[in-house]
């Protein structure tokens, strides 16, 4: 028989999963779909390493697509309490934005 704490940890581990399924579940519906159509692609082209490496590959490079290029399109970097402008690391362009506000 399994004692207090141990079913506890269990029963807290479980709803933290099924939380967390609840929350993401677009994305694990997601995932489910990749992986089921990689496995189908990867087991019935089993002899042609081409088509195995492009079931692979294609969606790699769209999640990679997606975390480069969409939160530009989205406007994640640029929001916030400051401008693009004003985060920049670049030294000429802090310095000419600099001298512009204090002329101003």
């Amino acid at each position: 028989m399994t004692d207090e704490p141990t079913l506890l940890l269990l029963l807290l581990g479980s709803s933290l999963a099924f939380v967390f399924a609840v929350l993401l579940w677009k994305l694990l519906v997601l995932t489910g779909g990749i992986a089921a159509a990689q496995w189908a692609i990867v087991t019935g082209f089993a002899d042609q390493p081409a088509v195995q490496a492009a079931a692979y590959a294609l969606p790699a490079l769209l999640a990679a697509c997606t975390l480069l290029y969409l939160p530009r399109k989205a406007g994640g970097f640029t929001r916030g309490p400051f401008p693009r402008s004003h985060t920049s690391f670049n030294p000429r362009r802090r310095a000419g934005r600099i001298r512009w506000e204090a002329m101003a």
